[in-house]
């Protein structure tokens, strides 16, 4: 899993890097280390100064019926890529991420 921390959403992420990234462990519950987890810098995923890779997920993932313009609505919207990159669903900031389980598993062949 890949976080990317925003602070364009209500000022939730303004700390340093390294805090930002001891925060997103602690909500996730994973070690910090993990190599399941690896928490980058905080960017900026909408407007004139997003990230080029949030450009491409916003653009090339699934949209959901509400996406209000495809713009990131919230922190820990999620995107599930296959294994060359291609996003194959996104998922809200308020869904589970248990709810990407079967299309995880149909991405493995599982």
């Amino acid at each position: 899993m890949l976080a990317f921390p925003s602070n364009q959403f209500g000022g939730q992420a303004p700390a340093s890097p390294n805090c930002e990234r001891a925060y997103m462990h602690t909500k996730v519950g994973v070690p910090m280390g993990a190599a399941s987890l690896t928490v980058f810098d905080t960017v900026d995923v909408n407007g004139p100064t997003a990230h080029p890779l949030f450009r491409f997920l916003k653009r090339a993932s699934p949209r959901f019926a509400d996406c209000g313009g495809c713009d990131i609505a919230w922190n820990y919207e999620k995107f599930l890529l296959d294994a060359n990159g291609i996003p194959v669903a996104r998922y809200r900031a308020a869904d589970s991420p248990l709810m990407a389980e079967e299309a995880i598993r149909q991405l493995l062949g599982m």
